[in-house]
């Protein structure tokens, strides 16, 4: 407890007179410098910090005692008072740095950096996040979805594999056994900032303001929920011409060694030239 009031302003010295108050009620001077193991001619100095600060209050004269202010009040002023602060500083700070550059861009290294980016950009949203996911990151992204679509936030959500999803607009996909090119997700927010992450080890993500790159991954999503929607209402007409999970089309639009990997995990269900096209002579 003491290393913690510390970290919020307290010494080291005024963190464990503060301790002592609230152990001993209305304690006298040296009775705090004992139970707080401080020199007596020490505590009474630390003890007027405290007072003016209005984490104490003397309650008595002869002799003087001393009534520790109740945690919830002491500490909720400092998290008042630190919050105000922080948010003078944001702006003095940003009128210093000028106007945010629209090439700004931040990468982000690791699985836990990608997961912390992503979970804050969504609990900040205000009107709308887009996404697209595969079902094992709703372990750890639902629970910000969630939230923002309870609280009025327009959520849609491309998910790869069959899992429950029970809130927002839903598209499903393959599986992500179905998939070539990686475990990736994209997200957008607020038509704001976007994220584009790989989430393969090693997991690398980029975090982006810039228009140009915002107005590609909400156009990205919103395309991914298109063919989501056109392949569940025409799958029958739409395979007869492409192919099982679209693999003719799919295939031809792919670098050479994605479309051979997609050829296998769809079961060869291209057709006969674009296989022969694919496949290494013999």
């Amino acid at each position: 407890m003491i290393d913690e009031l510390v970290r919020v302003g307290f010494s080291s010295q005024e963190a464990r007179v503060y301790v002592a108050a609230l152990r001993q009620p209305s304690a006298t001077g040296y009775e705090l410098a004992k139970l707080a193991g401080l020199q007596r001619a020490n505590v009474y100095q630390v003890l007027a910090s405290l007072t003016e600060r209005g984490v104490v209050e003397q309650v008595g004269d002869a002799p003087a005692r001393f009534l520790a202010q109740p945690p919830a009040q002491v500490l909720g002023r400092i998290k008042h008072e630190t919050a105000r602060r922080c948010d003078a500083l944001v702006a003095d700070l940003a009128a210093l740095s000028g106007p945010a550059q629209p090439t700004a861009f931040w990468s982000l290294k690791g699985r836990e950096s990608v997961i912390e980016r992503a979970g804050a950009l969504v609990a900040d949203a205000h009107d709308r996040v887009a996404v697209c996911l595969w079902a094992d990151d709703l372990d750890w992204l639902g629970a910000p979805l969630r939230a923002a679509a309870r609280s009025g936030c327009h959520v849609v959500v491309n998910v790869f594999g069959d899992v429950p999803v029970d809130f927002g607009e839903v598209y499903r996909h393959e599986p992500p056994a179905k998939t070539v090119g990686g475990h990736l997700l994209t997200l957008a927010v607020d038509s704001t900032t976007a994220l584009i992450a790989s989430l393969d080890e090693p997991a690398a993500a980029v975090h982006t303001e810039h228009p140009a790159l915002l107005r590609v991954v909400e156009k990205l999503i919103r395309d991914e929920a298109y063919l989501a929607a056109i392949y569940d209402q025409l799958r029958p007409q739409l395979e007869e011409t492409f192919g099982p999970h679209l693999v003719d089309l799919r295939s031809r639009l792919l670098p050479a060694e994605q479309a051979s990997a997609l050829l296998s995990v769809v079961g060869f269900g291209a057709g006969a030239p674009v296989v022969e096209e694919l496949l290494p002579p013999e």
